[in-house]
């Protein structure tokens, strides 16, 4: 009996000592969101957090759906146009704007700064019209096969209409898609 103790403890330390080797991998080479130019796709969720006075319709909090459609133009620069749908806590607007990107420093995490303009289209009450907006930022992607990144951003986001203007950090979490040539 005495035996089999002894053999089980020695068992438990050598397992131990065998599990904590360090595993030798080769380096994984970077993976790059494919480089050639052409059609790409990005969808995002966004959010937004009013920075003012909020007790106004469409100031206090949103959040909602774009999609962007574009043209990479090399590996650094995507433009295109988007559209989607932003819940305020006023109402529903449809955002319908232009997209510019630009990447740099590429590898598998990416750092890019992106600025977005166009108009908040409002169908549902007239008496709070159509806004303009405008959203710098800067963001990163994370690219998971040649065609697939996940992106993370953060911007400020103003929105500007009918003598009223307001202000909001607004964050970003989506998909680039970038097929094969």
């Amino acid at each position: 009996m005495k035996k089999i103790l002894v053999t089980l403890v020695f068992a438990v330390i050598a397992s131990g000592a065998i599990f904590a080797q360090n595993i030798i991998q080769p380096n994984k080479p970077y993976v790059y969101l494919n480089p050639q130019p052409g059609y790409v796709t990005i969808n995002e969720l966004t959010a937004g957090i009013g920075m003012s006075n909020t007790t106004y319709p469409y100031a206090k909090s949103f959040f909602g759906f774009t999609t962007i459609h574009g043209y990479q133009i090399d590996k650094t620069f995507i433009i295109g146009g988007g559209t989607g749908v932003s819940v305020y806590n006023g109402g529903t607007l449809i955002p319908l704007f232009l997209d510019f990107r630009y990447r740099f420093l590429i590898k598998t995490i990416t750092p890019y700064v992106f600025g977005d303009g166009g108009l908040l289209l409002n169908f549902s009450d007239f008496n709070n019209g159509t806004r303009l907006f405008i959203n710098p930022g800067i963001g990163a992607s994370y690219t998971i096969t040649s065609a697939l990144a996940v992106n993370l951003g953060v911007g400020l986001f103003m929105q500007m209409g009918e003598d009223k203007r307001d202000s909001f950090i607004n964050f970003k979490l989506g998909l680039t898609f970038k097929p094969k040539n």
